[in-house]
């Protein structure tokens, strides 16, 4: 069997707080068994599409589709702007779908083919819920209605969206009382993920989070900037609140030096950015020897999310996944069909083989692209 060639489609949807694009990835072969990734950045979706086809003329086309490790690594290695979000991003939609392939190929799942699973269901938490910025008394209630959903964990973030590096004295107390208020109304047993977006310097990162520690977060999620690792560590040495970054990190070697200079609890890649599936499962096995979480990041589509879910039951240190689905449109579980729904704070896994997924190619063009402002990309 050979690769034949690419195609990528783009498709969109809103939740309250952002439009999203997502790019899907679709290599064909010779034998007609096609291989479904996805490449979203949230951005310049056209240009990751153009590199797609540019990396699949000059490499892919005419390969052997079960050699995922050899393709992963000539297409990193040969490329001179090899790393960072762009290039990055490309690769991890090729390895997606080069994954799924090979799963269908063998006709096993692709979590079978990274080990076997363990754990047969997996713990989720929302995000997409929230108005931004919003009262505390109506945050109260939204939250209120994830637990009715649900959901065991929660994310938000409370900083408004006008807080940077510092903040006001009347933003941070508006901040604090959101947290209060969320952790009144859900009570003790659910899970609240503070959100920072990496917006603070050290002083102003710790010192909110001793304000909130009373209020038991789950995590405390990009305190600062993800590329200042010393800066990381200051605040998890300070704190008494677990800290989790990684989103806007990619490939292995940041992540290796979080790891490394003990400045991170739980480590968050997404699984269509930092390198895919294959990229993934190392830095989910550098985090395992010093006893880090992994809690992938996911803003995708259903094939982004499917794919994690693949990932996470494979990892011994998983956690727990973000999984926005249930706030997006409802095309969003139609366009992608297979994703697994949340009940009670978890989902099944994926069936089928390959990451048993499929997709309704005419309801995939009538959710075309959508032209972004900053401000619409939300979190």
């Amino acid at each position: 069997m050979k690769i034949t060639g690419i195609k990528t489609n783009i498709f969109s949807s809103r939740h309250s707080n952002a439009k999203r694009n997502w790019l899907i990835v679709r290599i064909q072969t010779d034998e007609g068994i096609e291989g479904i990734g996805e490449s979203s950045m949230l951005s310049s979706d056209p240009i990751v599409g153009s590199l797609i086809q540019e990396w699949s003329e000059n490499y892919l086309v005419g390969k052997d589709p079960l050699a995922g490790q050899v393709h992963w690594t000539r297409l990193h290695q040969d490329n001179l702007g090899r790393g960072g979000r762009l290039y990055s991003t490309v690769l991890s939609g090729i390895d997606i779908a080069l994954w799924d392939l090979r799963g269908k190929i063998l006709g096993v799942p692709v979590y079978q083919l990274l080990g076997g699973p363990f754990r047969n269901k997996l713990r989720v938490y929302a995000n997409g819920w929230y108005t931004n910025p919003a009262s505390p008394d109506l945050i109260a209630e939204e939250a209120k209605k994830v637990v009715e959903m649900g959901y065991t964990a929660m994310k938000f973030d409370p900083f408004g969206k006008i807080a940077y590096t510092t903040i006001s004295p009347e933003e941070a107390q508006l901040s604090v009382d959101r947290v209060a208020a969320v952790r009144e109304a859900v009570g003790p047993n659910v899970d609240i993920l503070i959100e920072v977006h990496a917006r603070f310097n050290v002083y102003t990162a710790v010192g909110l989070a001793k304000r909130m520690e009373q209020y038991r977060p789950f995590w405390y999620e990009e305190p600062v900037s993800q590329e200042n690792t010393n800066e990381m560590r200051q605040v998890r040495d300070r704190i008494n609140i677990p800290v989790a970054t990684g989103e806007r990190l990619y490939l292995k070697f940041p992540f290796f030096d979080l790891v490394k200079n003990e400045a991170v609890d739980i480590l968050q890649p997404d699984i269509c950015n930092a390198g895919g599936i294959t990229e993934l499962h190392k830095i989910g096995s550098m985090a395992e020897a010093q006893h880090v979480m992994m809690a992938p990041h996911n803003t995708n589509s259903a094939v982004g999310t499917v794919a994690s879910f693949h990932l996470d039951t494979a990892m011994p240190n998983f956690l727990i996944q973000e999984y926005h689905a249930e706030f997006y449109e409802p095309h969003y579980f139609q366009v992608v069909q297979g994703l697994p729904r949340q009940k009670d704070g978890y989902v099944n896994l994926p069936e089928g083989p390959g990451l048993g997924i499929s997709l309704d190619n005419e309801l995939l063009d009538k959710h075309p692209y959508l032209p972004l402002g900053m401000s619409e990309r939300g979190i």
